[in-house]
């Protein structure tokens, strides 16, 4: 199989096209479903469901890294058309505990309706299944590695999560700031105003981009009539 060989339609699964003047867009994504058997050539005939979580445009969100951290264990992509093992599936329900256990060390108040809608969203009994199922090839593709190689090293990633958590969480603190700097005498006899306030630092940028408020059952591949 070429690398970039990628099936809309493998396993029945629905491409949904954003166009513009014509112009198909389409971004490498992430893509996180969940599903009630473990993909491979037989799933469809399993009565397999893959139901869509989010999506995530030109990166691996550390949300979605958190999801899969349950027991994480290669499998077959629904997405593209290769024999080698490139996708990654895990407990739902322990990576659902696992994002809980991150989510609630962010006290900010501005965190806190992303993190209800989250919450919501993955404990809704549609939502739910046995496991997730994190498709990443269209994130390899853009590098240059084989796809295996890089799924085995995302692999490795979600089992050593702690450091990249860490440095998510930091993301979320505002940058020191510099003390004032003290009037001149000249400043003072001229009667300037002091310099003014640095602005208040957006947090929510950061909090966007751990992985939240992009959650949909509606995903670029659409497996629903599957």
């Amino acid at each position: 199989m070429t690398k970039g060989n990628r099936l809309a339609t493998f396993a029945g699964a629905t491409c949904l096209h954003l166009t513009s003047i014509g112009t198909i867009i389409v971004a490498n994504r992430s893509y996180l479903y969940s599903t009630n058997v473990i993909p491979g050539p037989s799933a469809k005939t399993s009565g397999r469901k893959l139901i869509g979580i989010a999506e995530w445009n030109y990166d691996i969100p550390i949300v979605f890294k958190i999801l899969l951290s349950g027991a994480p264990r290669t499998c077959p992509s629904s997405i593209w058309d290769n024999s080698e093992e490139i996708a990654l599936i895990g407990d739902y329900a322990s990576g659902v505990k696992n994002l809980e256990g991150f989510l609630s060390q962010i006290h900010l108040p501005e965190a806190q309706p992303l993190i209800a809608e989250a919450l919501e969203f993955l404990h809704k009994p549609e939502n739910q299944n046995q496991y997730l199922v994190l498709e990443c090839g269209e994130i390899f593709d853009m590098g240059d590695a084989p796809l295996l190689e890089q799924n085995l090293a995302l692999l490795e990633e979600l089992n050593d999560l702690a450091p990249e958590m860490n440095r998510a969480l930091q993301s979320l603190l505002p940058p020191p700031m510099a003390p004032p700097k003290p009037a001149g005498l000249l400043s003072r006899l001229l009667g300037r105003t002091p310099e003014p306030a640095p602005p208040a630092h957006d947090v929510m940028p950061s909090l966007y981009g751990l992985g939240l408020g992009n959650w949909s059952n509606i995903l670029y591949f659409d497996f629903s009539d599957a």
